[in-house]
Formats: structure tokens, sequence, C-alpha cells
């Protein structure tokens, strides 16, 4: 049997240890090593009761403690005092028993822990043979267990509360912080949405979205590439290893099979993103370091066209919880724009092109009409000016001279007996004799105002404004050398009319009155030019008055 001396120094001991202990765990502890050292308990459990069933709090077995809290419910195969705990009388306390286990190898003392009548735990300690005891010496420690779990466990829960309340504020400090955090995020983008509306081009859009992203969303490096023809994708503008925003249009390959492609190229997944930690990353496809690595489809309506890659190669940060919702609005953001502007740029050279056509065509339709106006003003067989340009100078010239009252003359050349020389030589030789009579006139005559023109037939007209009869004399004397020196030989005649193609010529000179007209000056010319053939042809005669 236990001897009053052995319990006297338990409890010592106890009193002495709680009173400089602080908390009911290390109390609990100090109690257990005690039954250990003093009567060589080999288990000892405290369990509690709780509403929703009985929870162990402190469990030792063999030296080696264990402490919950909160305390954990008991598993199913776990030993459990039986059923709901007792209320009992004021003063009065529930029984304590010594049992021995179903092997018989060991002893189960299980000590109610009761505080104001109510039971509120259970106190169970294994000892490897019968203590020599009674059942109630421990009843001492059972009322100091019991009061000690009471208030410990008050305590206990009120540092619990206290502690979850900091949590608790801490978790709202942070969630004000990340919400601070998202609407800056969300600001940037709106910001960043801005410039790429005022990028000047696809290639300043590019380099902004690489710049300002990593300048205002977290992220340390990211990339663009856009998706070409026969699987292959280009590089746009991206981030070197020192962080800084390059041009990488250099950088051009077939689409890599990697964990993140058939995920960003799924057509019915569009706005798809892929992100993974700890994976592995890269810089022109040759692995650098390891980290959080993302990817970002770009999509044109169902069809994808690039991905944003980015990653945090630089610094280490973790993804932040907005990551992936910030970075996926990004993405749509820039799709938007890229196709817009692509679109832009799209339209632009169509204009171009079609300027270019219909400058090309206005260019043209200005030389064609021009080479048409040329040919409305000339006579297509001899390419000198025709009747039509004769008589809108010859009124012109009229009113002119009518206006500073200067004289203008007008010679009428015929070739004489034309008729006869289509008759013998035929219609060809008439138009080649024609083109070279022509030809000799037109260059005779280069004062200015002077013209030459084919009034019809194988007559031709010289109006010179500004020459007086002298002047109108004098040329076309000359005009009729210059006919006779081309010898242009003809035997359709009889040999006393010269056998060469000669031409008549009638002149009449006026200046403008208000008694005569342009028809007075030319019905003068043409009774000279009649006088002239009368006269034997192959000259001059001009309009004198009667």
């Amino acid at each position: 049997m236990t001897t009053r001396t052995q319990l006297d120094s338990f409890y010592q001991r106890i009193l002495i240890q709680w009173g400089k202990a602080h908390g009911l765990r290390p109390r609990c502890e100090l109690t257990c090593r005690n039954l250990h050292d003093s009567f060589g308990a080999i288990r000892v459990r405290l369990m509690i009761w709780a509403p929703s069933g009985w929870q162990l709090l402190l469990e030792m077995i063999e030296g080696d403690i264990q402490y919950h809290f909160p305390p954990i419910p008991l598993s199913d195969d776990q030993p459990k005092p039986g059923g709901q705990p007792l209320y009992h009388a004021h003063g009065t306390s529930g029984p304590s028993l010594i049992t021995p286990d179903e092997h018989g190898q060991s002893f189960h003392l299980t000590i109610p822990l009761e505080r104001q009548g109510r039971q509120i735990g259970t106190l169970t300690i294994d000892f490897p043979e019968r203590p020599q005891t009674e059942d109630q010496v421990f009843l001492g420690l059972a009322t100091l267990l019991a009061a000690e779990v009471d208030s410990g466990l008050l305590s206990e829960d009120v540092q619990h509360e206290h502690d979850s309340r900091k949590t608790a504020e801490k978790e709202l400090e942070i969630s004000q912080q990340e919400t601070l955090q998202l609407q800056a995020q969300l600001q940037a983008l709106h910001d960043i949405s801005f410039k790429l509306w005022r990028a000047t081009s696809s290639d300043d859009l590019l380099f902004t979205a690489v710049d300002e992203a990593k300048k205002h969303l977290h992220v340390d490096r990211m990339a663009i590439f856009l998706f070409r023809e026969h699987n292959r994708m280009q590089g746009t503008y991206g981030t070197d290893l020192h962080g800084r925003t390059v041009n990488e249009s250099y950088f051009e390959c077939e689409i890599p099979d990697l964990w993140f492609t058939n995920m960003t190229q799924d057509r019915t997944k569009s706005e798809y993103l892929a992100f993974e930690n700890n994976t592995p990353l890269y810089h022109d496809l040759k692995q650098v370091g390891y980290g959080w690595s993302g990817f970002i489809s770009l999509w044109d309506g169902d069809t994808p066209i690039g991905w944003i890659a980015c990653d945090n190669l630089l610094t280490g940060m973790p993804l932040r919880s907005y990551h992936q919702q910030i970075l996926k609005q990004f993405g749509f953001i820039v799709s938007q724009h890229l196709v817009r502007r692509q679109a832009e740029e799209k339209l632009t050279l169509l204009n171009k092109e079609l300027e270019r056509r219909v400058s090309e065509r206005t260019a043209e339709l200005e030389r064609v009409n021009r080479k048409l106006k040329t040919m409305s003003r000339l006579d297509p067989l001899t390419s000198v000016y025709n009747r039509r340009v004769f008589d809108e100078r010859f009124h012109e010239e009229w009113r002119r001279a009518e206006r500073h009252q200067l004289p203008l003359s007008l010679l009428i050349v015929d070739v004489d007996h034309f008729k006869a020389y289509n008759d013998s030589y035929g219609h060809a030789a008439g138009d080649q004799c024609l083109k070279m009579i022509a030809n000799t006139l037109a260059g005779l005559e280069k004062r200015a105002g002077a013209l030459f023109a084919r009034y019809g037939g194988e007559e031709f007209v010289l109006l010179l404004p500004g020459q007086d009869c002298a002047a109108a004399r004098f040329a076309a004397k000359r005009a009729i050398k210059a006919i006779q020196k081309l010898q242009l030989p003809r035997t359709d005649l009889n040999p006393e009319q010269f056998g060469i193609v000669t031409v008549s010529i009638g002149g009449s000179t006026l200046v403008p009155t208000l008694d005569s007209s342009p028809e007075t000056l030319f019905k003068q010319a043409d009774v000279a030019l009649y006088e002239a053939k009368s006269c034997g042809r192959n000259q001059y005669m001009a309009y004198a008055s009667s």
C-alpha cells in the first residue's frame, strides 16, 4: 500500500511545481511526469466533455506527452468514458475506480473531474500493476486538475479567442492591402489600355504592352509572341535577363510542345491562362532558372493569334492571388487593341494601295485625255492643227486685233489641180503629197501667234496676227518657193504647167472695224485665192478692194 509519506511527497511536488508553472499545459504535463515517476504510470489520458462529445486534451504513453489545444475529438478506435457526464449534488463526486484491462496486463484507474457538481472531464491512469493504494487517494488530484482544467480551458479559450481575433484582424488587414493592390492593378490596367489605344503602330503597341505591364502588374519578365503560318511563332518585344525591354523580332521557331501549348491553343477556351509554380523558366527556349511561369493566350474571335509569357525570374516574388485575373484581363485588352491596330494598318495599306492605283489610273486618264485633246485639235492625216482649232483662234485673234486695233492677215493655200493628182496617182499618193506639203509649210512661220492649219481637202490656212499686208505677201512668197523646192513630180498635166506640185495662195489683211467681221476677212482671202487660180496658179494674190 502506498505510504502516506509517498502521497504527501507527490502532492507537495505537484503544488510546488504548479506554483512555478504558468498555464494549463505545463501543469498537466508536470502532473503526468510525476504520476510516471512516483507511481510508475505507463499511460495517462485527460479527456474533457464538450457539446459535440468527448475530446482528448492530453495523452502520455510511456513518458511521451502529446498536448492538444484545441482538444481533438476522440476517434472511434480510442477508448472513451461511458455515456454523457453525470451531474452530482453539491459536495459529492463521482466514483473513482481501479479495474484490470481485458488482458490482465495493466490496471486502469478512472477519475472523474468535477467542478461545482458537474463533470467536466475524466482522468485515466494505466499502471503496470495494481497500485497498493485506495481508489480515493487521487481525488485530491482530481479536484486540483478539475479546477485547473476549468480555469485553464477558460483562459486558453479567451487567449484563443484573442489570437483568433488578432488573426482575423491581420487577415482583414492583409485583405484590405490586397484590395488596395487590386484596385491599383485595375487602375493600372485602365492606364495601360489608354496608352495602347494611343499607340501609333502595332510595333509601338507591343513595346508599350510589355514595358508598362512589367512596371505596374508585378511581373519580372514579359514577352509577346505572335503566331505565323505553318505552326510557327515569332517574337515581338520581350525582357532580357537584366529586366530590360528589348526587341525580339529576330526570334522565330516552330510552336514548341510544352506543358502550356495545348492549354492555351484550345479554341473552346479562349482567354485561357496557364500558370505553374516551381517550373523551369526559359529564355530563347533555353532554361535559365526556376519559378512561377504564366502564359496568356491572345485571340481574334475564336482564333489564337499569340501568347503573352511572364515569370518571376529576376526577383522570385510569389504569384499573388489577383495575378491570374489581372493578367487574364490584360491579355483580353492586348488582344483587342492588337486586332484593332492590325486591322487599321491593313486598312491603311489597302487605302494606300487604292490611292496608288487611283493615282496611276488618274495619271493614265489625264495622259489619255491630253492625247485625246491633242488629237481632237490635230488633223488626223497631216498632224497639223485642224479647222476647229483655226475657227477658235480666228475669232480670238479677231477680238484681240479689234481691241488693240492691230492688223490681222489670213492666207488660204490650195494645192493646184489636186483632184487630177489624185485621179492619176491614187489617193494614197495624194495623202502622202498633202503630208509633205503640210510638214513643209507648218515649219516656215515662227512668229508669235501664227497658226497654220488644214482647213479641209487640199486647202490650208495661215493666220498671221499683228502682220500687215507686206508681211503676209512675204510669207506667201516663201511658202510658194518652199513647195516648189520639194520638186514633187507630176506628169498628169500639160508640160507647160510646171511638171511639179505647186500651190496657189490668196491673202487679205484687215484692221477690224464695226463694219467688218472674221467672215469678211475670210471671204476676201478666198476671193484672192480664186483670182490666183484664174491667173494661172502657182502664185500669190492679195485681196484688192475696189
